[in-house]
């Protein structure tokens, strides 16, 4: 049977003609030849390096130094956290992938001159659309991406447990509380949450920075006010005993630990002072936010981008105004009270995990669904796509938003359209990496560059909407003292 099906390929014109094509008279024999690949660079990859960040509190702006010992891999944020709820013991409104969004910002920072920054938002997207699921599913797990509120039950100042269905019952220690994030019990709470830095730099070996050859680095920290991390309620026994407190906070970093000839070598290549440096490819990000208020139903907003740089693509994102008056009444409505496991008032416990909004405001970490967004530049269109069009499929894709697709987008969302999923990608290159250009769209031969965005509203509710230009940038490292320098961008 096999010399006859052998035979008879040889009397198929397309498979002689694909012969030819590839001169290869013979077929491809490389994948049956042995091969042995050459060994990596002998290194030692060092993942213990941690330095506190002294002082670090909500609402403020903090700095440490980023250690000098070799090709800098990786890093993230550690913050040992607590809180203590009131007397009522309600379960606090916490935000969404909580890592991300204890900062506003993070900067890797050199002479006080910007090489790299974060937002929240872009650190979410980022985490998010990693495509490596190992390492995505465990980021947002360690970073608190979503969480179970522990009701109350049917008795003020009790353990929750006796209002709740019978499989989230089945869940719950009375002793214990699995160390719920949002539990309603009135003791301290204490957690360790952590925060990835994707930053560019860390997408290959080829971007990473040595640090043991480069100028001295900063990492600098903006903190968001604790509210939007961790809030409880309003009125007597509603609000938080003690509020979100930031204990400790650490930087670790992983490095690549190189034998001293290897890496004279690598440096010797990379900065020789015989030629020009050698340029590290990579991304950054520009952002351009309005204030809009809204409308009964849905609200077009319109921003007016005067980027030039080389573009990746736009990330989109619409938040309400949050207070602390606003967030506290989201908790508010999760109060304790004496009520019968039949009453009404038992439901939004229930679902506290799933809802956690009030008149038009979501918590911190969520994003309004967005239903059309179209670009236009000089009066053409370029880009025009819905909700499903730029996240699932033409725009983001792969997004990896959201592994669950058996679900609809109705029963991701909360009651004000609000989900940490909410981020909209629109894609101009061919490629989501940043470490080699793959199709992009120069913007500084574009003019007036125009975005509307639609999305659902609450009257006279305020909404930040954002475009994250994400652009190539080309960054040289001076072979004589180290720093770091922006080559170009556009």
């Amino acid at each position: 049977m096999s010399n006859i099906a052998i035979q008879s390929q040889t009397n198929s014109s397309l498979y002689n003609s694909a012969l030819q094509g590839s001169n290869m008279p013979m077929g491809d024999l490389d994948q049956f030849v042995y091969d042995m690949k050459g060994p990596q660079v002998n290194a030692f990859r060092s993942r213990d390096s941690k330095t506190q960040i002294l002082g670090c509190a909500p609402s403020g702006t903090f700095q440490c130094a980023i250690p000098s010992f070799g090709l800098w891999r990786e890093c993230y944020l550690k913050f040992n956290v607590s809180w203590q709820n009131g007397a009522n013991s309600i379960s606090p409104t916490i935000s969404d992938c909580l890592g991300a969004n204890i900062i506003s910002s993070a900067r890797i920072m050199s002479n006080s001159r910007t090489i790299y920054e974060l937002t929240s938002a872009e650190i979410q997207y980022l985490i998010y659309t990693d495509t490596n699921i190992a390492r995505r599913e465990g980021r947002k797990k360690a970073m608190y991406n979503k969480h179970y509120d522990m009701h109350k039950g049917t008795v003020a100042n009790t353990k929750g447990g006796l209002g709740q269905p019978l499989k989230m019952t089945a869940l719950v220690d009375d002793t214990t509380d699995l160390n719920y994030l949002a539990s309603n019990s009135n003791a301290v709470q204490t957690h360790d949450v952590y925060c990835c830095l994707p930053f560019s730099c860390f997408d290959s070996d080829k971007s990473n920075i040595d640090t043991s050859f480069t100028e001295s680095l900063v990492m600098e920290i903006k903190t968001n006010e604790g509210f939007l991390c961790v809030e409880g309620g309003s009125g007597a026994n509603n609000v938080l005993a003690q509020a979100f407190t930031i204990n400790k906070a650490e930087l670790c970093c992983e490095f690549l630990i190189l034998k001293d000839d290897s890496k004279k070598m690598i440096q010797e290549k990379n900065f020789s002072l015989g030629g020009s440096p050698l340029a590290i490819l990579g991304s950054d990000f520009k952002t351009k936010s309005v204030q809009v208020t809204g409308e009964a139903g849905t609200t077009k907003a319109t921003l007016n981008l005067f980027f030039t740089e080389l573009c990746h693509g736009i990330l989109f994102e619409v938040q309400p105004l949050r207070t602390s008056t606003n967030v506290q009444a989201i908790s508010t409505t999760f109060a304790c009270a004496t009520v019968a496991d039949t009453s009404a008032a038992i439901l939004p416990r229930v679902l506290g995990h799933q809802q956690r909004s009030t008149a038009g405001i979501t918590k911190k970490g969520r994003f309004i669904h967005v239903n059309k967004i179209s670009i236009k530049a000089g009066g053409k269109l370029i880009y025009e796509g819905s909700h499903h069009e730029i996240r699932n499929l033409n725009g983001s894709a792969p997004m990896c938003h959201n592994v669950n697709g058996d679900i609809e987008t109705s029963h991701e969302e909360d009651s004000v359209f609000g989900s940490c999923y909410n981020l909209y990608y629109v894609n101009f290159a061919n490629s989501h990496l940043t470490t080699e250009i793959a199709g992009a769209l120069a913007l500084r031969n574009l003019n007036s560059i125009v975005v509307e965005i639609e999305f659902p509203s609450v009257n006279a509710v305020k909404y930040d909407v954002t475009a994250h230009l994400r652009h190539y940038v080309a960054r040289s490292i001076s072979g004589d003292s180290g720093a770091i320098s922006q080559a170009l961008s556009n």
